[in-house]
């Protein structure tokens, strides 16, 4: 009887730390949240005009510069923005933006989440050029940018950026490398949530020469896929002429490149003249007449170098018997995702070795269509009237794609990557252990 008592107590002790020690074990465990960042759009400048897809009118954003943080529900499928960016929460899908300067130019470029680095391969800063740079911060905290600048001598001197919190703010390319006629800039965020974009617009006197926003590549690369060049032929009396092409090219090392180009398009894969194992100077911009010698269509570019490089390319372009000209620029491989199209209609433009996806395409009136992808070396799909968003389903790999859109104000080019993915983070829990000394 005396030992009950002890045995008791030793058990009850037992017990109470097998439990603790069972809840300390299931609290600690890692746990996640999941969520896609809001995305970015570039502002809308003065006597221009952006309208913005969205995957849905219940679709929440808030504008940049004011003081209100609260989401409100967009109500249109279509947002006409008037000046400040939208910030926009779109779970996943991501916003085609279309820019215009009425009857003048017309450009396009897609939303995107903050980015830690970004190139721009176009645009000029000579007495031509109207040329600017726009920087967002979405965060809310003050956020620093550095700007290093190439043109055709070489590396020009970086121009650190501040920003306040929840504010945007834009730069003349001129202030940047005046004079320069070839111009590559690097955005580097330091601190912040910032997402840069960029515009080349031109003229000369009175007389507008087009315009065009020029879409960022991530970083350097040794291998560059562009999928979407416009080439086009205008009749000029009894000939056929075609509009010309030029890459733009810039190794950032110092060591220089020897770098090769292939064409692939409908009528074949071949590489121009002089375009193969070419010697590419490091440190400045440098740009190569490109005329593929090709009837009137699309294609695309495959870039080999042995030093990671930048590059694009600028064609005058045709449409609706309006001129302009564009920056196809580079694009990551294609991923499963959702792009919101409505009202653009775009021609979506794939290159790779072995083409195979597969897309959805998801109507204003709610109706859904499956679509195949198949090709080798190039693949288009048309996008019809009506679309509200393609989703990727399916994607092969090492397929590269890039959207058109015709209008009767210009051209413009996007291209096929999520604005935003899915990121992962922790969840903080509690644990036991906090409650005992």
């Amino acid at each position: 009887m005396r030992f009950q008592r002890p045995v008791a107590l030793i058990g009850s002790v037992v017990a109470t730390l097998l439990v603790a020690n069972g809840i300390n074990v299931g609290l600690s465990k890692d746990e996640f949240s999941t969520n896609y960042p809001a995305v970015v759009c570039p502002p809308t400048l003065n006597n221009l005009t952006t309208a913005i897809s969205l995957p849905s009118s219940k679709t929440e954003f808030r504008l940049t510069g004011t003081k209100s943080l609260s989401l409100i529900p967009s109500q249109t499928l279509r947002y006409m923005q008037a000046k400040a960016p939208a910030i926009i929460e779109s779970q996943g899908a991501t916003p085609v933006v279309w820019q215009i300067r009425k009857d003048v130019w017309a450009g396009a470029t897609i939303c995107s989440s903050l980015q830690n680095e970004q190139w721009f391969v176009g645009g000029a800063a000579d007495v031509t050029s109207k040329g600017r740079i726009m920087l967002v911060n979405s965060g809310l905290s003050a956020a620093i940018v550095d700007l290093q600048i190439w043109n055709e001598v070489g590396a020009q001197p970086s121009k650190p950026v501040s920003l306040k919190a929840n504010s945007y703010s834009e730069i003349g390319l001129d202030s940047l490398a005046p004079g320069s006629r070839q111009v590559v800039v690097q955005a580097i965020t330091r601190s912040g949530r910032v997402t840069s974009y960029m515009l080349d617009e031109r003229g000369k006197g009175l007389r507008a020469l087009g315009g065009d926003i020029i879409n960022f590549a991530p970083s350097a690369t040794k291998e560059i896929f562009i999928p979407a060049i416009p080439h086009t032929v205008n009749k000029v009396g009894t000939k056929l002429v075609e509009l010309p092409h030029s890459l733009r090219l810039l190794v950032p090392g110092e060591i220089d490149a020897r770098v090769s180009v292939k064409v692939l398009s409908t009528d074949g894969t071949f590489i121009p003249a002089g375009l193969e194992n070419k010697l590419v100077k490091a440190g400045s911009v440098v740009t190569l007449d490109l005329n593929p010698k090709l009837p009137a269509s699309k294609f695309g570019i495959q870039i080999t170098s042995d030093e990671p490089l930048v590059a694009s390319v600028f064609s005058t372009t045709l449409a609706e018997g309006k001129s302009d000209f564009i920056w196809s620029t580079a694009v990551p491989a294609l991923t499963k995702f959702t792009l919101a199209t409505t009202g653009i209609a775009p021609q979506l433009i794939f290159i790779g070795s072995s083409i195979t996806a597969e897309a959805q395409l998801f109507f204003n009136n709610g109706e859904r269509k499956q679509v195949v992808i198949n090709g080798s070396e190039i693949a288009t799909l048309k996008v019809p009237d009506g679309v509200r968003s393609v989703t990727f389903t399916k994607v092969g790999k090492g397929i590269y794609g890039a959207g058109l859109v015709a209008t009767k104000s210009g051209y413009g080019y996007f291209p096929l990557t999520a604005g935003s993915v899915l990121t992962k983070s922790s969840v903080p829990l509690s644990n036991i252990r906090v409650l005992t000394p």
